[in-house]
């Protein structure tokens, strides 16, 4: 495939974002294309009122543009792009919402957050006989 085609996919999981942060997930994948044309989306969403979006491959410099990208989310109302705050409903959904989309929302008093990133080895390099994983 060719970077343009690479470029053209990743824009694809924009979609099934909420609109307010189609152009944030835009702005990302434009700069992940600068750092490294070959990195591969394999999902964005929502996920407890942040933007999640999950890389193919480990690349350190992808990922910390990825990392900018999620706590900008957190920023950002999901639904017009405004300015928000990570809010939630009585039965627990979170959303960031800007104080015109915040209807049946209240201001969050903690993050449902809890940040991990793992690095799984390629298949082709995993042995379980190995002692050294």
């Amino acid at each position: 495939m060719t970077e343009e085609g690479k470029l053209r996919e990743n824009l694809c999981w924009a979609i099934g974002l909420p609109m307010g942060w189609q152009p944030l997930y835009e702005s990302l994948i434009r700069k992940i294309f600068a750092v490294d044309p070959l990195a591969r989306v394999v999902d964005a969403k929502e996920k407890f009122g942040e933007m999640r979006v999950y890389m193919a491959e480990y690349n350190e410099a992808v990922f910390a543009l990825v990392d900018v990208a999620n706590a900008k989310s957190r920023t950002i109302c999901q639904m017009c792009g405004g300015r928000a705050v990570l809010s939630r409903t009585a039965d627990g959904f979170f959303a960031t919402v800007c104080s015109n989309h915040a209807d049946g929302y209240l201001p969050a008093t903690s993050s449902p957050l809890r940040h991990v990133r793992m690095v799984v080895p390629k298949s082709d390099l995993w042995n379980p006989d190995r002692d050294d994983w």
